[in-house]
């Protein structure tokens, strides 16, 4: 999943562990925003430029006891399979 276009759910969930933050976000309002063919780390770096523990790019990395932005995506509401459920 490289651009907004390649997501199939209905929202995008932002959620960042060591600020608590949450944000969820229509996919199609987010294409409207953004476009459908913007890259998903232009989109990343919009909705969490406002956390406090975000880092500039090529800045270094602090180390084992320093904060950083650990904001993560995930979808909800995609398409379901129809299948039966995998045993592996």
């Amino acid at each position: 999943m490289e651009r907004l276009c390649d997501v199939q759910a209905k929202r995008l969930v932002v959620l960042c562990s060591p600020c608590g933050r949450r944000g969820s976000y229509g996919v199609e309002r987010l294409r409207q925003r953004f476009g459908a063919q913007a890259s998903m780390l232009d989109v990343y770096l919009t909705l969490t430029q406002t956390c406090r523990f975000q880092r500039e790019a090529g800045s270094r990395t602090p180390n084992v006891y320093g904060l950083t932005c650990r904001a993560k995506l995930d979808t909800t509401g995609g398409p379901t399979s129809a299948g039966l459920p995998s045993r592996t």
